[in-house]
């Protein structure tokens, strides 16, 4: 009997022995092309840098595997939103984000929100500036406000998308300064300064960055510097006002750009992006980029559950006061 028992049991430890030899050993993390999505337009300041960051991520002492950048920002970035959504939370596509989220996830339409997130990283943060012509007769802000105030909702002023940080930040400088002024979105910052260069639009929103070399060639003067500081190492930014100096006190919402992930990528694959893009921050190449870039700040954090905190309340905030504007309906 014993015997036959053991007749019985040898196969099936055999095929036991046999299923754990041709057990595929798993493949270290990433092992495959990843996706790098930026949300925004191909001749953007965000679409340059997030050519940047894949050049890096891509390299053999970062990730090692190849780093596509994919462009998606339909739908005030809905598009790329649903494009995540449908990917598998693996961690092979990651989605370009920034402080504008807090306004795009309160948008009636998008059918995924936050939650369906992981914000797993903040690179940089960025600083905005008003320009106009340099043949607009407004020498100066103050000059803007007394415009608007004889001419309510008459002046058209040019930033990026519904819902982004910049129409919070415009609407939260024009309540301030007690003036309307309409809000035109565009896809991105840098159809802002084309227009305004050449003469659609008589006023914009953009990165100081973006608004220097038509200063420096005579089409273009800044007036203001939406910033608690003045950026005084810059010899074409250090002489541009912050609102505050000119008595347009209210809490500034900066831009910045990280990275999210779809909500359920295991945490050993975050942490390996995490470390990868924090390197990146501190490469040679990135740090010229900064230096180059008068508007951007360093600000790298991966601290997961600040992160959330801070992104939360920056939701919450903006909800009311797209509610307020009518943007939104509720309460």
């Amino acid at each position: 009997m014993l015997k036959a028992m053991t007749r019985g049991i040898l196969p099936v430890v055999a095929a036991g022995v046999a299923l754990a030899v041709v057990q595929p050993v798993q493949a270290a993390y990433p092992d495959k092309p990843i996706e790098l999505i930026c949300t925004t337009s191909p001749g953007s300041g965000a679409a340059r840098w997030c050519h940047l960051v894949a050049t890096h991520l891509k390299q053999k002492d970062f990730l090692g595997v190849p780093v596509n950048v994919v462009f998606k920002s339909g739908g005030s970035n809905h598009e790329p939103v649903v494009y995540t959504q449908g990917k598998k939370a693996d961690g092979y596509t990651l989605m370009h984000m920034s402080g504008s989220f807090t306004g795009y996830f309160n948008l009636p339409h998008y059918k995924f929100h936050y939650k369906d997130f992981t914000l797993i990283a903040r690179m940089e943060q960025h600083l905005y500036a008003v320009a106009v012509h340099a043949d607009s007769p407004w020498k100066t802000y103050a000059d803007v406000v007394a415009y608007a105030k004889a001419n309510p909702g008459k002046l058209s002023m040019g930033s990026n998308k519904i819902g982004s940080i910049h129409h919070r930040h415009q609407e939260l400088l024009h309540k301030t300064a007690g003036i309307k002024i309409r809000f035109v979105p565009y896809k991105g910052t840098g159809d802002v300064v084309k227009d305004v260069i050449g003469k659609h639009l008589k006023i914009g929103f953009a990165q100081p960055g973006k608004w220097i070399p038509h200063v420096k060639a005579g089409k273009a003067r800044m007036l203001l510097l939406l910033n608690e500081t003045r950026l005084t190492k810059h010899p074409l930014v250090k002489d541009v006002p912050t609102p505050g100096e000119l008595g347009h006190k209210y809490s500034i919402p900066h831009q910045f750009q990280g990275f999210m992930v779809k909500k359920g990528t295991p945490a050993d694959r975050i942490a390996k992006l995490q470390e990868a893009m924090s390197r990146v921050s501190t490469t040679k190449a990135y740090q010229k980029y900064m230096k180059k870039q008068p508007h951007v700040i360093p600000n790298f954090s991966g601290d997961l559950k600040n992160l959330d905190s801070e992104f939360s309340s920056g939701l919450k905030s903006t909800r009311k006061l797209m509610i307020k504007l009518g943007i939104l309906k509720g309460s």
